[in-house]
């Protein structure tokens, strides 16, 4: 199995190599040590660890020559280069026939970098003072992630994340995931030609999703829905020929928080499931087969029906666990390659791209970015990914290195096991040292001469916060 899987490790960090534009052994150097850390609490301090052979000055400079400041296309290539190698070791798959996807947003907070543009107030469910709002001033970033299948064994939650991209003032976030979406799925063949389910939160049951979803034929769409939301079935054809107007496209209404509207599940399962804490759970799940929803001028689904699904969790004793029913949604054309089975635990396993974020903000660094240029940000959480896939490339290759006051911890009954993200960031290093590095040791140079008598620094301009109103937004003038 080691013959296998570091080849595909190397290969993967070759061309990771070669999709920097400049810099290349600087850059490979400062993804080594990201994904190595664990100490370093800034990015500055990433320039200690020992896979880190050049000084603190070339992580600025790598950054700074990432992205270029004015051919917005050649930026728009490399991001989707750099998707179709993050989706290359994703291909695979065993048991389940579909492929998995998932997008979510997630702050980057930045309430005091004045210098920087387009902040805005942003969610941020992190704010644990009571009475306050969960809002923070900041960038949002949206995240399109390949979930691969769990193991049978081990259920680390780890997720391949496939793009990432900044959320500007002026954008919907949904928008831009959908988008991410549709371009992660178009990265690979074998994902466009075939069946690929992708997932959202609630926010993504907009109609606008559910019509980006629409244009390709072989996307399933799995979204929540709100307690309160309000659906409608087909309306039924009439028994004369209409002479006037356009036809009925909506029927009864199907209102989630009114039983009395629903018509009869076309589908019933019942099953039972026993949680992480081992506890017995009785899982019912009930289908509508045929519902719409009502678009908007820039998404007519009115003729895209799709399965809507009533999930209720039971406690062993018959009680329920939680008051409200979980209401899903899955559209698309092939949706009922599908079972309710497989949609429900599709969408349990979106929840895995949450982990992703924890760790990614608290091990990688992932928002402690401190920059004035928001291209820098943003080449920034690039890294973050390249540093998180090799994680998940090594994953069966790492050894469990126990802290001494683990000793209670589980360790590895062999050396190939997959183990979570932590643990495997624990050994990177020695796995590195093991397989080698494409970047080359950095070579001695003069001292350069730094800034001339005389020389004055333009002070940096100030960028007001950008307000959204609820009837029009203000936008500051920025200043390219």
């Amino acid at each position: 199995m080691l013959d296998e899987i570091i080849p595909v490790l190397k290969n993967f960090r070759d061309k990771i190599y070669q999709l920097f534009p400049s810099r290349q052994d600087a850059a490979m150097d400062l993804v080594d040590a990201l994904s190595s850390n664990t100490s370093a609490t800034s990015v500055v301090e990433l320039s200690l660890s020992p896979l880190h052979r050049r000084n603190y000055c070339s992580i600025t400079r790598v950054l700074d020559e990432f992205y270029s400041p004015t051919d917005l296309s050649k930026n728009q290539r490399q991001n989707k280069e750099a998707t179709r190698i993050l989706s290359e070791p994703c291909i695979a798959r065993s048991a389940r026939h579909f492929h998995l996807f998932a997008v979510d947003i997630t702050p980057g907070p930045r309430v005091f970098s004045p210098t920087l543009k387009d902040r805005g107030y942003v969610y941020s469910p992190n704010n644990s003072i009571a009475g306050n709002k969960p809002i923070t001033v900041g960038h949002q970033y949206s995240i399109a992630a390949y979930l691969p299948e769990k193991s049978p064994t081990l259920s680390s939650p780890w997720v391949v994340p496939l793009s990432c991209e900044r959320v500007k003032t002026d954008q919907k976030g949904i928008a831009v995931g959908m988008q991410q979406l549709s371009e992660c799925i178009q990265s690979q063949a074998a994902f466009k030609n075939e069946l690929s389910v992708s997932m959202g939160d609630c926010a993504y049951s907009h109609p606008d999703c559910l019509g980006e979803a629409k244009k390709n034929p072989n996307q399933v769409h799995i979204s929540r829905a709100r307690n309160n939301r309000g659906f409608n079935y087909p309306a039924e054809p009439p028994t004369t020929p209409k002479k006037k107007g356009r036809p009925k496209s909506y029927g009864d209404s199907h209102k989630l928080n009114d039983q009395s509207t629903w018509k009869a599940p076309d589908g019933t399962i019942e099953f039972k499931l026993t949680n992480k804490k081992g506890k017995l759970q009785v899982i019912k799940i009930e289908c509508w087969d045929a519902v719409i929803m009502r678009g908007t001028r820039q998404s007519t689904i009115s003729d895209y029906p799709f399965r809507l699904l009533r999930v209720r969790v039971y406690k062993e004793s018959g009680d329920l666990l939680f008051n409200r029913p979980l209401w899903l949604i899955a559209a698309g054309e092939r949706r009922h390659e599908l079972s309710m089975l497989d949609i429900f635990n599709s969408y349990r396993q979106r929840f895995d791209l949450e982990h992703f974020f924890r760790f990614g903000k608290d091990r990688l660094l992932m928002d402690k970015i401190q920059t004035p240029d928001t291209l820098h940000e943003e080449a920034w959480w690039k890294f973050v990914m390249f540093s998180y896939a090799q994680l998940y490339l090594a994953r069966n290759i790492a050894e469990n290195r126990l802290r001494p006051w683990e000793r209670y911890a589980p360790a590895a009954v062999t050396p190939i096991q997959e183990k979570s993200p932590t643990q495997t960031q624990r050994d990177f290093e020695r796995i590195i040292r093991g397989i080698g590095t494409p970047s080359q040791p950095p070579k001695p140079r003069k001292k350069a001469p730094g800034r001339q008598f005389g020389d004055l620094q333009t002070k940096r301009e100030h960028y007001p916060i950008v307000r959204k109103g609820k009837k029009e937004t203000i936008i500051a003038e920025m200043i390219a």
